[in-house]
């Protein structure tokens, strides 16, 4: 191996290159970094070819100057919750605040990519509703489910918390780019790949043990009998977290599988009083949602002053609107829709005559 100048390189920029060099799975790269400190498994990896210290500085650079903060395992901001777990990366890559992954209880809320309106519905309530209550929600940040709950969860108390599949520099799917900055911004979006790494087909099953890993609940919303939601659902029952599902229709294909799961012994997630009683259950700290009393009208917030939420509520009157027209009117899409109304009913500015909605 050929040394080049050396430049102070915290170890953090030896684990990244070793996490960068073609075909380096999770796997492999537990096992370099378990036998040998970061740069001394570099140096091992790449005897007998032209690799020098400026190949390192090149793959760190390539992450700061991008903001991506580097968590390698035994360090004061590695997540706790991943300190003894069999399966914990070596390293993480994050955007956004790190501490997030500290702060408060969590829970993942999971799903498929191709929901029913009452999923995208439900996915959005739910994040909000634990948001509101001190709780960070986990999801994947993919088309559907995913989405909604954090559109549901942005902006509404607890940060959320994001694990993604590739490189924290190509937002995927870019129909999220929106939703990735809102995250990255209120919270933290984490993944195991270094910037520059496709998002390949295998990264995601494989990430997905980490969205279990991360939470102290995990919840699918809705999923089809075989949907990619059964590979969290199987990394949280290895891990020993609870498991909870939303009951649906058994006409609908997309309740095949969370009701399968509540057959199968999960907990069935009717409202999200329900998850946080699991939570506190599994001894976490909760803040109790406010009931609502008949006659009396909730304690307003402040009018947003700008972004989807603020077009949600301008579009919003006096007299009821169905959602489809607002997603028409608003020009959003149907997650960001659900995820504002859901956070200006949490403000008491908006209301849901059944399933139509008005100002409050």
């Amino acid at each position: 191996m050929r040394t080049g100048a050396a430049a102070d390189l915290p170890p953090e920029a030896y684990a990244v290159a070793l996490a960068s060099m073609p075909s380096m799975g999770p796997a492999r790269l537990r096992t370099l970094l378990a036998a040998d400190p970061p740069a001394r498994a570099w140096a091992r990896a790449n005897e007998g070819t032209d690799a020098s210290e400026r190949d390192v500085g090149r793959a760190w650079q390539r992450q700061t100057s991008l903001g991506i903060r580097v968590l390698l395992a035994g360090q004061p901001l590695y997540p706790v919750r991943l300190a003894d777990d069999p399966q914990a990366p070596p390293l993480l890559f994050c955007l956004g605040d790190p501490a997030a992954l500290a702060d408060a209880p969590t829970v993942a809320l999971v799903g498929t990519r191709a929901p029913t309106r009452y999923g995208i519905g439900v996915a959005a309530q739910f994040g909000a509703d634990l948001a509101a209550a001190g709780v960070s929600v986990v999801s994947g940040l993919a088309l559907g489910i995913d989405g909604a709950a954090h559109e549901g969860a942005c902006g509404a108390g607890a940060p959320p918390i994001a694990v993604v599949a590739g490189g924290l520099d190509h937002v995927y799917p870019r129909r999220h780019e929106r939703l990735w900055g809102r995250v990255a911004s209120s919270g933290v979006i984490v993944s195991e790949s270094p910037a520059g790494v496709p998002t390949e087909k295998w990264r995601f099953p494989v990430r997905n043990r980490l969205l279990a890993a991360l939470s102290d609940i995990v919840v699918v919303v809705e999923s089809r009998h075989h949907g990619g939601s059964r590979h969290t659902v199987d990394a949280a029952l290895a891990r020993g977290v609870p498991v909870g599902a939303v009951p649906g229709s058994i006409r609908s294909a997309t309740s095949e599988g969370t009701n399968a799961l509540i057959a199968d012994g999960a907990f069935p997630a009717c409202c999200s009083g329900d998850i946080l009683l699991a939570l506190a259950l599994e001894g976490a700290a909760v803040v109790a949602q406010p009931e609502a009393r008949p006659g009396r009208s909730p304690s307003t917030g402040p009018v947003p002053t700008g972004g989807a939420d603020r077009l949600v509520y301008d579009t919003l009157s006096g007299d009821p609107i169905p959602l489809d027209q607002l997603v028409r009117l608003t020009g959003l899409d149907l997650a960001a829709v659900c995820g504002g109304l859901e956070r200006l009913a949490q403000a008491g500015l908006a209301h849901d005559a059944g399933g139509w909605w008005e100002r409050a």
